[in-house]
């Protein structure tokens, strides 16, 4: 699974730099983000609602760095959920 290239949009949070995107694949929304800096480093994967702001791209970087979150390291995608006004955990 690669990260998308096209569509990207910038945010600063936390003075570090990451790029982001939300994408429907296969019925369902999802929100991606990868460290700008970072070469081929993990991303995170959040699955999102139909209707999604801007506010939630900060929380769901700040869930999953406190959560494991590593977009330096080479390693699969991060994935949570947001529920209910927050991000968690996905059942494996």
């Amino acid at each position: 699974m690669s990260f998308p290239t096209k569509g990207l949009k910038a945010i600063n949070h936390r003075d570090t730099h990451y790029r982001w995107i939300y994408r429907n694949r296969a019925g369902k929304n999802e929100l991606w983000v990868e460290m700008s800096a970072s070469a081929a480093g993990q991303h995170l994967i959040a699955d999102v609602p139909k209707v999604v702001n801007h506010e939630m791209v900060p929380l769901a970087i700040d869930y999953a760095r406190a959560h494991g979150w590593d977009p330096i390291k080479s390693a699969p995608p991060f994935r949570c959920k947001y529920l209910k006004g927050s991000f968690v955990a996905i059942d494996s």
